[in-house]
């Protein structure tokens, strides 16, 4: 069996002269001692001017040092405004020259691991809408909002790099909302939501046909032969795993393990070098499959739970209401925005 195409957080797989270039310029703009910034993390001066590669593990070090360092509460989203364009190189040209959103958008989807190693993205459509589903890719935790404040903020930067202008995003947050909520309405824009089920950005289809101010076919197909040069991963290992379950519900962990070429308990341990249980990702999994389902294309509960392989309804109600904290009723009334 072929080893799977995942990085684990302690792989070392990023381009130190991407996103930790970037932290060590916006650190030294806000006067952050230096040593004090890269302690713990392993990570040296020379590493940030070289081919070195980091561990997903380290960068969440280094951004954590940049939050205790940096006064106020914006780190995170300056830091992403410096992203697009910023240390991406080939990628920030391809998007650049991207020649609409829907293009800029497969851009990005295709050299994910590369821009944001740390999300699982998913995309699906509603009539009306197109929405962005982000979840945990290699186990942030306590990091993801700060993780979630950068890259919301690279997307608007990107965006407007694309386009021009910048756009109406609706975004959905799952933790409650901030006493900082200025920046969010500063960097993000005024129709935010918090408290919600699951990670979510959606924006109107009108924008997604609209000409690229700066298209070209021609650079835009250089850029992406450059990009193709850098061999990463395209997954982090719990979107592996998360992927895994989704694609075979009626997998056990120990099926699961055995598809990743583990033991049952080097699978274990690895989930809890993670800081997951194989529990939890199932119970993601049909969290996520239950919003769809029942929010976005508002089937019933019948044919939720019949998809959902559920034998019985008064148990996928129950299921529904431990993953979502509402009923299925509620679920499909709370239409995306």
């Amino acid at each position: 069996m072929a080893k799977p195409d995942f990085y684990g957080i302690d792989d070392k797989v990023i381009p130190a002269y991407q996103l930790a270039a970037s932290i060590l310029d916006f650190s030294h703009s806000r006067a952050v001692n230096k040593h004090k910034l890269l302690r713990g993390t392993g990570i040296f001066s020379e590493d940030l001017v070289s081919d070195k590669k980091l561990s997903t593990h380290q960068l969440l070090q280094l951004m954590k040092n940049a939050q205790a360092l940096t006064p106020g509460q914006d780190c995170g989203f300056l830091l992403g405004k410096r992203l697009f364009p910023g240390n991406y190189g080939a990628i920030s040209n391809a998007l650049m020259h991207s020649r609409n959103l829907t293009d800029g958008l497969r851009i990005l989807m295709t050299y994910r691991s590369q821009i944001c190693p740390f999300l699982d993205i998913k995309y699906y459509a509603t009539p009306n809408s197109h929405c962005i589903l982000i979840s945990d890719a290699i186990g942030c935790h306590e990091q993801f909002k700060f993780i979630v404040e950068l890259y919301c903020t690279a997307l608007v930067a990107a965006v407007k790099l694309i386009l021009g202008q910048r756009i109406p995003f609706q975004f959905n947050f799952p933790f409650p909302k901030p006493k900082y909520i200025q920046e969010y309405e500063v960097h993000l824009g005024h129709r935010l939501s918090f408290s919600q089920p699951v990670m979510s950005i959606s924006f109107d289809k009108k924008w997604l046909e609209i000409l690229g101010v700066n298209r070209s076919d021609s650079l835009k197909h250089h850029a992406l032969r450059q990009c193709k040069q850098a061999q990463i991963p395209s997954q982090g290992f719990i979107e592996a795993v998360r992927l895994k379950i989704s694609k075979h519900a009626e997998y056990g962990l120990i099926k699961v393990a055995e598809q990743f070429c583990m033991s049952p308990a080097t699978f274990k341990r690895k989930l809890k070098q993670h800081g997951y249980s194989f529990q939890q990702i199932h119970d993601e999994v049909g969290k996520q499959k239950a919003i769809y389902l029942l929010q976005v294309q508002q089937l019933s509960n019948e044919e939720t739970a019949h998809l959902m392989e559920f034998s019985d309804i008064p148990n996928f109600r129950r299921s529904v209401k431990r993953w979502t904290g509402l009923t299925p009723s509620q679920l499909r009334m709370t239409t995306p925005h």
